[in-house]
């Protein structure tokens, strides 16, 4: 093995472990904040979110937070000490989840309306027992009501849009401050059509920060099978380990 792989390989060694330490770090950074506001539910009175909205963020913010630690850090063990089996573990692991995102992001652009109309219907249907009092619609007034005062907009398609399961809107169509909610004092926007449109209007920035993501795990990739097979020819020719 000439002078030249081995500068190659010891700057590819280099770039995956930077790599890497930012996602370690980014990883732990999001598990952190997933614990915090785990622990932290009932000390957020004012956060115009309910409970258990704030919970599921909470659990998906340390589910996602526990994936980036584990793959950033076994990317940063594996460069650091170029074991194969590391390696070879986190090229698996960001292959399936690179496979996964392209399975997902191909699904939901083909069924792109089915998803719209999913959610709209379900919407709807949490409208329809947003003042029946059982615990599955509690959750279901909770939700709404986020949805409502986060995004400020009123029902599926406007403040109308409640007229068929409720004689008067929620609270939450209107702004905290106000004194009765009426339709005159409603958001106008309806909270479907306040979804669409920011998705549409950002359209292209979420374009750009998918592409992103997925040129870095192919960078990952690339990396990690390089890497590992310029250990597997240093081993051959029987070089010595150096870090």
């Amino acid at each position: 093995m000439n002078s030249l792989q081995v500068c190659c390989g010891e700057f590819i060694r280099m770039i995956l472990f930077l790599l890497n330490f930012v996602f370690w770090a980014a990883g732990g950074a999001i598990l952190g904040i997933g614990i915090y506001v785990k622990v932290s539910i009932e000390k957020l009175p004012d956060a115009n979110i309910s409970e258990d909205t704030l919970n599921s963020a909470a659990l998906f913010l340390i589910t996602l937070g526990c994936i980036v630690f584990v793959v950033g850090l076994l990317g940063c063990c594996g460069s650091l000490t170029q074991n194969r089996c590391m390696l070879l573990l986190y090229f698996s692991l960001v292959t399936i989840i690179f496979l996964v995102e392209i399975i997902l992001a191909i699904t939901l652009y083909v069924k792109k309306d089915a998803v719209e109309d999913t959610f709209k219907k379900e919407f709807e249907d949490c409208m329809s027992q947003y003042n029946v009092a059982k615990n599955e619609s509690q959750v279901c007034k909770e939700t709404i009501d986020t949805f409502q005062t986060v995004l400020k907009c009123c029902g599926s398609d406007g403040p109308n849009s409640w007229e068929k399961f409720m004689d008067t809107l929620p609270d939450s169509c209107c702004a905290p401050n106000d004194s009765g909610c009426s339709s005159e004092s409603a958001f106008s926007n309806g909270c479907f059509d306040t979804i669409s449109d920011f998705v549409n209007s950002n359209t292209q920035y979420i374009g750009f920060g998918v592409l992103g993501i997925a040129v870095i795990q192919l960078l990952g990739m690339l990396f990690a099978c390089y890497l590992r097979s310029f250990v597997l020819k240093r081993t051959t020719y029987d070089e010595p380990h150096t870090m």
